[in-house]
């Protein structure tokens, strides 16, 4: 086992838990199934007023020892609140690198409203992030101790805060949100912050040999205003049922995703991402799986009485 084996984790940890600042969000290639856990905004923007329920898991950096795995699982749908069209949701996280452990839970509401040809939500999402630090055994290649890795159990919570906007309609999408705008500060002694991220995201849909061949390219940008990533990506999708496409982060990784329609309502897709930098010497890659289902909500009304002032 060589070094970089041993360092990686302390490397992962040190951006979380020391006073550096770095992108703290897990960066999913397939985002773009359900955006509602990077953009408010989009909750609620379903077909034919179905909710929605996701699951995403991101092995990443496979090969390592105590490697990241991030999860999201989320719901959301059409609801109408005092007479005004919205959408809700909730969205459950949880990262694990090495010793950390850094759960989330987040409730989202979208206003939303018909603007020219397509549907605008504009939402905002609140709950809290926190940390887990499990004890720490994990030891310097030297056999020695990090001064900067916790020695015993600590754990914290922090509000969370965001906000976001997204626009849609039959050709293109677009949209942008903020995440972690409270900086939460976590960690022991509460020496971590969450810096706020800016997501900008946009893509447009043409139609090719009529309506049987969708090719969708897409563009996002990440942001917490220390380092900024670029994703460029685009996928092709037969009969509106199987699709594959690829991804590009700008001198980070390369990606190649896929995905179908199980059946009615039930989609699977996996992405496969490797390095372009010199980590790919030591990694196998990473590996994404996102589960999703949409169902209807019907509300079921109780029993009715009549009554008529003849028999009164």
């Amino acid at each position: 086992m060589t070094v970089w084996y041993k360092i990686l984790p302390a490397i992962a940890i040190m951006g979380i838990s020391s006073k550096v600042q770095a992108q703290q969000d897990a960066q999913f290639n397939l985002w773009f199934m359900n955006p509602t856990f990077i953009n408010p905004g989009y909750a609620g923007n379903t077909q034919e007023g179905m909710f929605c329920a996701s699951g995403y898991n991101r092995l990443e950096l496979r090969g390592f020892d105590e490697a990241p795995v991030s999860t999201v699982v989320n719901v959301h749908g059409p609801v109408n609140v005092f007479g005004i069209r919205s959408g809700i949701s909730v969205t459950l996280q949880n990262e694990v690198a090495g010793f950390l452990r850094a759960p989330g839970l987040n409730f989202g509401y979208a206003y939303r409203r018909d603007l020219g040809d397509g549907q605008i939500g504009i939402g905002v999402s609140l709950g809290f992030i926190g940390s887990w630090y499990a004890n720490n055994t994990w030891k310097l290649p030297d056999g020695g101790t990090d001064p900067v890795a916790p020695s015993q159990e600590n754990a914290g919570a922090a509000f969370d805060l965001g906000t976001g906007a997204y626009y849609s309609n039959s050709r293109w999408f677009g949209g942008v949100s903020f995440t972690h705008l409270t900086s939460p500060k976590l960690g022991v002694d509460n020496n971590a912050r969450y810096r706020p991220t800016l997501y900008l995201t946009g893509g447009f849909t043409f139609f090719a040999d009529s309506t049987t061949w969708m090719i969708t390219p897409m563009l996002t940008v990440v942001s917490d205003f220390t380092q900024t990533s670029y994703n460029i990506a685009c996928h092709a999708m037969y009969n509106k049922k199987y699709w594959a496409g690829i991804s590009y982060r700008w001198g980070q990784t390369i990606a190649a995703m896929a995905g179908l329609e199980v059946f009615s309502g039930l989609q699977v897709a996996y992405a496969y991402e490797y390095a372009t930098s010199r980590l790919s010497r030591f990694s196998s890659g990473t590996h994404e799986l996102m589960l999703s289902y949409s169902f209807a909500v019907k509300t079921v009304r109780g029993a009715q009485r009549y009554k008529s002032i003849r028999y009164l």
